[in-house]
């Protein structure tokens, strides 16, 4: 006799509590034996920190409980307070295994303080470790204010965050590389690898300055460190010969300035004016260089090119010579 719709629901029911059940009783004996037992750890993406220190602190921890409820929240929190540790993912591997892959931060600058400490940065301004010396290999972030770090936390201090913020964004199309940064209540200055001076000044423009450096740098690059380059103005660059001693020759070429602005509006667009300049002086150039020897030699500073100039040249050699 076919059963009633009231007794196939209770039948239904009784056989889906008995599975339900069974399916309990199954995971409690599996977590509770040994079956399924933590035995074998592996670690993986670490590189300023060893597996041994991984296994040390988390290993006593994980070891013998079952993989089904082992106390991987807890792992988690143990291995996230050390410094390099940007994340961390467990894998299980059954029946005895585990896999912790590990997320590092990576150093990436030398955190020169006031008070003369050197702590390693991560690019997001993460204190990783105290350094005896200065790690070569990375750029110098100098600050002129005291500024308190501890390790495993984020270097709060306004000079260093500047200073952080300013290598960590650098544009791609900018080629060269830092050595050194100083930042002083905000006001940036730095020195390329290749040992050129840079007034950078705030961070506001900074997408134009860079432009403006770029351009700058590549054509005065045979001078090498014989100047100083300042863009905290990027509308009227300038460029200072470090090799006069008794007055300061410094010339303000407007063109580099409105030409980045140009670049900015058509970035894809080669610059191959500014390589061709570098190459080939022109009159105007060469009447900016015979007005900077002149002003050298009376100890003037002197202005060269025309405020509506074109992208890539000076448009006349006309020369503003502002009182000493």
């Amino acid at each position: 006799m076919p059963l009633s719709g009231n007794k196939k629901f209770l039948w239904r029911s009784t056989i889906a509590i008995l599975v339900a059940a069974a399916c309990a009783v199954t995971f409690f004996w599996l977590s509770e034996s040994g079956m399924l037992a933590i035995e074998d750890i592996q670690v993986e993406g670490n590189r300023a920190i060893s597996t041994d220190e991984v296994l040390d602190r988390v290993g006593p921890l994980l070891r013998g409980q079952s993989l089904l409820n082992a106390s991987f929240d807890d792992a988690d929190r143990i291995l996230m307070q050390l410094s390099y540790t940007e994340s961390v993912e467990v894998e299980r591997d059954f029946p005895h295994g585990i896999t912790i892959r590990i997320r590092e931060y990576r150093p990436f600058a030398n955190l020169k303080t006031a008070d003369n400490q050197v702590v390693i940065l991560s690019a997001e301004g993460r204190a990783l470790s105290q350094a005896p010396g200065l790690a070569p290999e990375y750029p110098v972030l100098a600050t002129r204010q005291p500024c308190a770090v501890e390790v495993g936390s984020s270097a709060e201090c306004p000079e260093a965050a500047t200073g952080i913020w300013f290598l960590a964004n650098i544009p791609v199309s900018f080629n060269q590389g830092f050595a050194e940064v100083t930042v002083t209540d905000g006001d940036i200055n730095a020195r390329t690898k290749a040992g050129v001076n840079v007034h950078f000044g705030s961070l506001d423009d900074y997408a134009l300055k860079f432009e403006v450096l770029r351009q700058l740098l590549a054509r005065t690059g045979a001078a090498g460190t014989n100047i100083s380059l300042d863009v905290s103005v990027p509308q009227r660059p300038v460029t200072r010969d470090n090799t006069v001693t008794a007055t300061t020759a410094t010339t303000s070429t407007n063109d580099a300035g409105e030409n980045a602005d140009e670049s900015q509006e058509a970035a894809a667009e080669p610059d191959t004016a500014v390589d061709q300049q570098a190459a080939d002086q022109t009159p105007a150039d060469e009447t900016a260089a015979d007005g900077t020897a002149a002003d050298a030699a009376t100890g003037e500073d002197t202005y060269a090119g025309g405020q509506t100039g074109g992208a890539n040249q000076l448009q006349d050699g006309t020369a503003d010579t502002p009182a000493p």
